[in-house]
């Protein structure tokens, strides 16, 4: 036996102290099916049988073992000294007692309840199969005994064929126990009853002990998936970043997993497409081939789940026709499955994938199913979170109809322009916009076509400067343009807000299309006004207001430039 436990080992060593000459049953049998052996040596409490055995052995003077099917002593009492100092201990002799082993082995292979056979070195051994659950799994044996008062003149011929000291080893005999054989039934029953019984309550506790250690396991992996979504919650709580999020929940479940691979993606604005969410076990040439990818049915797992919202599972990508065009890909990555959740929000909306990835072809269990959804929802938790939260900030400083900063925001970025002008001591720009002859649109078409025109002179505004100049609505067909960083020189700073101004005038007045056959024309009124360094927000608001109107009644079209009145 090999990769014995501790106790196992202590067991042996206290066979080999009872029994030094190894017994050898067995060894002209075929061999069994090592699994019977390994159920036994599994199942017994050697120390309690030894003990037992021992035990019988002071009480009836006859040495008892358990014996396995390939002829190894797994319990024992002590041997006879006839045995272990003289018969075992001649070549003669000894071989006489493997044969005789062997013989009382073949006759329980036959199926014999038990056996009593008479050595050839003239004493007297008995055994009788162990069977558990209709399997015969060892043999019990009982032995080096007399069933008649020993004939002296046999013993000392066989002692001077082997050399033996005649004295000492007619003394050895006299320690033999002469047995009725009347008896030897009822000792070998209850011998092995109490064996069986033994048997049978040690493989109970270790059933026991195994559901108990599998029982250990699920609540260890319990704990860890707990204190994982614990995690992953606190972190959303905490308004933490969405890829920061999404990467260490991927990390804590490959370390849950380790044969798992872990890719989140997320369905980009426009409902058509995936975009790279958390991968970090995968190749980043394959993250980026799969970023921006279109979804529907074939396209892969997480294109097929995205598309169809519902579970995708891969056990073999390269046979599965959904795989066919991304074998390459699959290649790269050294993966050969990859199963794939649909992360939806509440109200079934599809908001990206979570696939899992493996290196060998594989299905998932159920109860792994089950795992990858509570994941799936995690990251659906994260996602909402972040989308409820960028929905909130645009609700916050955004204006809901052109898309372009509101008034808080527009505050905002007047207070960094501030304090950046005063480092850089570059001046910075305001223009007051209001649109002239917007009403008649509200009055003849309606505010559906009214709402329309706002947002194209939004459009109009925010090419017309940098994207790292701001463009506001202020309210109603009031607009703010805040141009940053201009320059340090005034005349050239003036020159610049100038030529904005007059491209804006330009952009403003072409017709905008409010039905299909009809075109209405804007003009517009601009107030400009150049500032740097120290200055209040509202009075920079109030001076480009005044410059407006000041413009209007200049005329339209012509920017003014504030002057103090």
């Amino acid at each position: 036996m090999t990769n014995k436990s501790p106790h196992l080992h202590r067991e042996a060593n206290l066979i080999q102290m009872l029994d030094p000459m190894a017994t050898d049953w067995n060894q002209a049998l075929p061999t069994p099916d090592s699994t019977v052996t390994s159920k036994l040596v599994a199942a017994l409490d050697f120390s309690r049988l030894n003990t037992l055995f021992e035990n019988f052995l002071q009480v009836m003077n006859v040495p008892i073992a358990l014996i396995d099917l390939h002829g190894k002593v797994l319990a024992s009492s002590r041997w006879q000294r006839a045995c272990v100092q003289f018969h075992r201990q001649s070549e003669s002799t000894l071989q006489r007692c493997l044969e005789s082993d062997r013989d009382l082995a073949l006759q329980l292979e036959q199926g014999k309840n038990y056996s009593v056979y008479r050595c050839r070195n003239g004493l007297t051994d008995c055994a009788t199969p162990i069977v558990l659950d209709g399997e015969h799994i060892a043999n019990l044996f009982i032995g080096q005994f007399l069933l008649q008062e020993p004939d002296p003149a046999y013993f000392t011929e066989q002692a001077a064929q082997a050399g033996f000291n005649k004295d000492e080893y007619l003394a050895a005999l006299a320690e033999v126990p002469i047995v009725d054989e009347s008896k030897l039934p009822a000792m070998l029953n209850m011998l092995a009853s109490l064996a069986l019984q033994i048997t049978e309550l040690s493989l109970v506790n270790l059933q026991y002990q195994r559901n108990l250690q599998h029982i250990e396991q699920q609540v260890l992996q319990r704990t860890q998936e707990l204190t994982l979504q614990n995690q992953i919650l606190s972190q959303i709580s905490e308004g933490a970043a969405l890829k920061t999020v999404l990467h260490n929940l991927v990390t804590q479940v490959e370390l849950q997993h380790p044969d798992m691979l872990c890719s989140i993606l997320l369905l980009d604005e426009d409902g058509k497409t995936l975009r790279h969410g958390a991968a970090p076990s995968l190749p980043d040439a394959y993250n980026q081939a799969l970023d921006g990818v279109a979804i529907g049915v074939g396209v892969g797992s997480c294109g097929t789940a995205a598309s169809i919202g519902e579970t995708v599972i891969v056990a073999d990508i390269s046979s599965h026709p959904y795989w066919q065009p991304y074998q390459a890909l699959a290649e790269m990555a050294q993966v050969k499955s990859c199963w794939s959740q649909p992360v939806k929000n509440a109200r079934g909306k599809v908001l990206g994938t979570f696939a899992i990835y493996q290196r060998q072809t594989a299905e998932p269990s159920t109860e792994l199913l089950e795992k990858i959804k509570t994941y799936g929802n995690l990251a659906e938790l994260a996602i909402s979170r972040s989308l409820s939260s960028a929905k909130i900030r645009r609700l916050a400083f955004y204006d809901s109809l052109t898309g372009l900063a509101n008034r808080r925001l527009l505050e905002e970025h007047l207070l960094q322009a501030i304090a950046a002008g005063k480092r850089s001591q570059k001046y910075c720009g305001l223009m007051f916009i209001d649109l002239d002859n917007f009403k008649p649109v509200n009055d003849i078409y309606g505010h559906r076509m009214g709402d329309n025109l706002l947002a194209e002179v939004a459009h109009r505004l925010q090419s017309s400067v940098r994207s790292a100049d701001t463009v506001a609505r202020f309210g109603g067909d009031e607009f703010i343009v805040l141009l940053r960083d201009i320059d340090t020189d005034t005349h050239r700073s003036q020159q610049h807000m100038q030529l904005v101004a007059a491209k804006i005038v330009q952009e403003l007045s072409r017709p905008y299309p409010v039905t299909n056959s009809s075109m209405h024309q804007c003009a517009c009124s601009i107030g400009l006004v150049l500032f740097k360094g120290d200055t209040d927000c509202d009075e920079l608001l109030r001076q480009a207001d005044t410059a407006m109107y000041q413009a209007k009644r200049k005329g339209r079209n012509q920017p003014c430039w504030y002057t103090a009145p």
